[in-house]
């Protein structure tokens, strides 16, 4: 019988054993790289879900912000009128003040500051809501159950005061275009007013009121979703509507009283602070010559506008965030 030499026998084994580690690294790699496929997926997809939300949210409220800015305009005309009343005189009303703006500047002036308010609308308002269900998301985990109304008031208040403290420039342009009115003393474009609060207070002042701006904001957008999404839960569980639009309009109509009680002190203080620039002083200075001159209700200066405002805008961004979420495949809010 032919003998088969042992040490060929060995470097036979050897080779088969190379051979399996050989594939074993393989499928080892294999593994990996599919690992690290479906991470870079996995934060692609997270990637492309936030910037939808951001798109989609900054979309609703420049609608809202469109229909709504004459009601705007007339808040901020209302808020700062007791500045020219002589003494005894009477405070014009919303529809009073809207008349008078109508039959002096024309209908169009109305949507003064419009271009600003779109700017704001679509960056500022896309970043306050859009940024509302990651944050919530990111802080209570993926099931929406289990945030609390103190997450959701948390994640509010962090997508608004960020989207705030980034975008209060445009909001001081378009504070001063509605005030304007037709005072040929005073810039009417959004660059010559840019020009004159460099001129006056430096690059600093295009931040002037962003203080109580960035307050508001934060409270503004803790109240509006963190309302909107309690009162979803509540009206679903007292009369069990189904998401759809009975649903999305009566919560939307409470989160707009909600938050126009809340935010309207702030608004009045911000007004006069991007108004008045140095002279009003800060937050403290300007809220203790409010409550000087005004009193308590002063801090409520121009509710009805802003809740004729407020209101409608809360009911439309809303109701267009729902929608548009839907077209693009996102979660309801």
């Amino acid at each position: 019988r032919k003998q088969f030499p042992l040490a060929k026998f060995i470097y036979l084994f050897r080779i088969r054993k190379m051979a399996a580690a050989a594939k074993n690294e393989g499928s080892a790699l294999d593994l990996a790289a599919s690992a690290d496929g479906h991470k870079v997926q996995g934060k692609a997809k997270v990637s492309s879900s936030v910037l939808t939300e951001l798109y989609t949210s900054g979309i609703s409220v420049s609608i809202a912000n469109t229909v709504t800015n004459p009601l705007d305009m007339i808040k901020v005309r209302m808020q700062l009128a007791g500045r020219n009343l002589a003494a005894g005189e009477k405070r014009p009303g919303m529809v009073s003040t809207g008349v008078n703006v109508v039959k002096n500047e024309g209908v169009l002036a109305l949507w003064s500051g419009l271009g600003p308010s779109l700017a704001r609308g679509f960056f500022f308002g896309g970043a306050r809501l859009g940024l509302y269900t990651p944050i919530k998301m990111a802080i209570a985990g993926d099931e929406k159950a289990a945030a609390s109304f103190q997450l959701k008031v948390l994640s509010g208040s962090l997508s608004g005061g960020l989207a705030a403290a980034v975008t209060s420039p445009i909001e001081l342009i378009k504070t001063r275009l509605q005030a304007a009115g037709r005072d040929p003393a005073l810039p009417n474009t959004s660059m010559g007013v840019i020009r004159s609060v460099v001129a006056a207070d430096g690059v600093p002042g295009l931040w002037r009121g962003a203080m109580p701006g960035l307050i508001r904001s934060a409270i503004l957008t803790a109240c509006q979703c963190a309302t909107y999404d309690e009162a979803k839960k509540f009206v679903k569980d007292t009369t069990g509507l189904n998401e759809g639009l009975y649903l999305h309009l009566s919560s939307s109509m409470i989160a707009g009283l909600v938050t126009t009680t809340v935010t309207n002190p702030i608004d009045v203080i911000k007004t006069r602070m991007f108004i008045g620039g140095k002279s009003t002083g800060g937050v403290m200075s300007t809220a203790s010559t409010v409550l000087k001159n005004d009193g308590l209700a002063g801090f409520m200066k121009g509710w009805s506008a802003s809740y004729a405002r407020l209101g409608p805008h809360t009911v439309i961004m809303f109701l267009t965030a729902e929608r548009l979420r839907s077209y693009a495949g996102l979660k309801n809010l």
